[in-house]
C-alpha cells in the first residue's frame, strides 16, 4: 500500500473525534465549565488519569505518560453522551420586569462530545503525541425562553477545541518527562439575554497558545506516580454585540482560561488488581469580573470603549479528589469503578451563574475494557453525578445599560454520562522508525 493511502486510515480516529467535538453544544461536566473526557478513566471517576496506563488519554493530563505507548502508531478516540437536567426556580418572579415569565424551567441540554489521542514512538526513549480535546464548554437554554430570569440569560453556548502536540522522553530508567504546546480555539458562540431594548447577543472567539509539561516516575514495579501541568491560556475574544433593533457594534472580552495541576498514582496490588488515585487543582479564581468592551460606537448611542456588560464570575479554585480500582476479570475483560468528590469554583449564591448553576458534586462511576485483538480495545463507562440540592442563586443582569432587580432562586442539577472509546494499534501502517546507528 502506498503511503498516501495509509494516512486517511491511520488518522481516522482523530477525524472521527473531531466531528464529535463539533456535533453539539457542549455541556459543562467538570467544575465550572471544564470538561474531562476519557471512556477509560471516566470508569474510575478519573482516578489515576495523570499517570501512565494502557490508555493514551492520560497524555491529556500528563504528556510524560506518552512513554507508556506501544511502538509504532497508536490511536484512541472517545465519545461521551451527557444527559443533563438543570431545573431552576425563581423565588421572586413578581419583582422582575413585566411580564415576569415562568418561575420554573429546565435550562439543561444534552450533548455529545469527543476526544482523540495519537502517539508515535520514535525510539525506545522518545515518543511523539497529539491530543485533540475540548477542555472547556457550556451549552444551556431554558425550555421556556420567556422565563423570569430572561434578563440574566436565555442561551449560552461556549465551544472550545484544543490541539496539543507533545513529546515525552525517558531521562532515566522508570523516569519520563514530557512537554507540549497547546493551540486553543475558544468561541463564545452565543450569549443571549433580554433587555428593555430587545434581545441582546454577544458572539466572539479567539485562538490562544499555552503549554503542557509533566513527569512520570516508577519507583517500584507495578507503581507509577505522575504529575502533569496545563498552563493558562489568554484569549482576547473579538466579535460583536447586537442589541435588539438598535444595531450592532464590534466588541471584545478578555478571558484567561485556568491552568490545571494533576497528581495521579497507580499501584498494582496483584497481577490482576490495581488501585488508583487522583488529586486535581484548577485555578478558576482567574475568572473574576470580565467586561465586554465596545470597539466601535453602538448606533451612535454608546461610544467605543464603553463597557456594555460584565461576566461576573468571582470564582474560587476548584479541586477533584478521586479513588478508583480495576480488576482483570479475564485476559480480555477488565472491570473498573471509582468515586470522586469535586469542589466547585462556585462558593455561594452570588457566584452561581444562572447559565451554569454549578455546585460541589460527587461522582460514582463504573467501566470496562474489552480487548478484541492484540491491536484493539473497546472501552465503556457510565457515571452518575450528584449535585447540591436546592443550590441558591442571587444574580443581577450583567448589562451595564440598564438596572434590573436581583434574581433569587434555587437550582437542582443532575447528570449522567455514558462514554465509549476505541483504541487501535496502527503500527503495521506506521511502524516506529529504525534505531539510529
Amino acid at each position: 500500500m502506498e503511503p498516501s493511502a495509509r494516512v486517511p486510515r491511520a488518522w481516522a480516529p482523530t477525524a472521527i473525534a473531531a466531528s464529535f467535538l463539533a456535533a453539539l453544544p457542549n455541556a459543562a461536566f467538570a467544575g465550572g465549565f471544564g470538561i474531562e473526557q476519557s471512556a477509560y478513566y471516566q470508569g474510575m471517576s478519573y482516578a489515576g488519569a495523570a499517570t501512565g496506563s494502557p490508555s493514551l488519554a492520560s497524555i491529556s493530563w500528563n504528556p510524560a505518560t506518552a512513554s507508556y505507548a506501544l511502538s509504532g502508531l497508536q490511536a484512541e478516540a472517545s465519545a461521551s453522551v451527557i444527559l443533563m437536567s438543570a431545573d431552576v426556580t425563581v423565588l421572586n418572579p413578581q419583582d422582575q420586569f413585566p411580564p415576569p415569565g415562568a418561575a420554573e424551567t429546565d435550562i439543561g441540554r444534552n450533548a455529545l462530545i469527543g476526544a482523540s489521542y495519537v502517539t508515535w514512538q520514535l525510539d525506545d526513549k522518545t515518543v511523539l503525541g497529539l491530543s485533540l480535546t475540548s477542555p472547556f464548554g457550556l451549552g444551556t437554554k431554558p425550555d421556556d425562553t420567556n422565563w423570569a430570569g430572561k434578563y440574566e440569560g436565555i442561551t449560552t453556548y461556549i465551544f472550545n477545541v484544543n490541539a496539543t502536540p507533545m513529546l515525552s522522553y525517558e531521562i532515566a530508567r522508570g523516569v519520563s518527562v514530557g512537554l507540549g504546546v497547546q493551540v486553543d480555539y475558544f468561541g463564545l458562540k452565543r450569549q443571549t439575554a433580554a433587555t428593555p431594548q430587545g434581545l441582546a447577543n454577544f458572539k466572539a472567539d479567539d485562538i490562544g497558545v499555552g503549554f503542557v509539561a509533566g513527569i512520570d516516575v516508577q519507583p517500584a514495579p507495578g507503581t507509577s506516580i505522575g504529575l502533569g501541568f496545563r498552563s493558562s491560556i489568554d484569549h482576547k475574544a473579538e466579535g460583536h454585540v447586537e442589541l435588539g433593533s438598535i444595531g450592532k457594534a464590534p466588541a471584545e472580552a478578555s478571558i484567561q482560561l485556568p491552568e490545571m495541576l494533576s497528581l495521579g498514582v497507580r499501584h498494582a496490588l496483584s497481577p490482576s488488581t490495581r488501585v488508583l488515585g487522583e488529586v486535581e487543582w484548577v485555578n478558576w479564581s482567574r475568572l473574576d469580573v470580565i467586561p465586554v468592551v465596545l470597539q466601535g460606537s453602538l448606533a451612535g448611542l454608546v461610544p467605543a470603549g464603553a463597557t456594555v456588560a460584565n461576566f461576573d464570575f468571582r470564582w474560587r479554585d476548584g479541586w477533584l479528589f478521586a479513588l478508583g480500582g480495576e480488576y482483570d476479570w479475564s485476559p480480555n475483560l477488565t472491570l473498573r469503578t471509582g468515586v470522586a468528590y469535586e469542589v466547585s469554583p462556585v462558593d455561594g449564591a452570588t457566584t452561581r451563574l444562572v447559565q451554569d448553576p454549578d455546585s460541589n458534586r460527587v461522582w460514582l462511576s463504573i467501566g470496562s475494557s474489552y480487548t478484541m485483538s492484540d491491536g484493539s480495545r473497546l472501552d465503556f463507562s457510565y457515571s452518575h453525578v450528584f449535585f447540591e440540592n436546592d443550590a441558591p442563586f442571587n444574580r443581577v443582569p450583567g448589562s451595564t445599560l440598564f438596572t434590573a432587580p436581583p434574581l433569587l432562586g434555587t437550582a437542582d442539577v443532575s447528570m449522567d454520562v455514558i462514554s465509549v472509546g476505541l483504541k487501535m494499534d496502527l503500527s503495521s501502517l506506521f511502524p516506529s522508525p529504525p534505531a539510529l546507528k
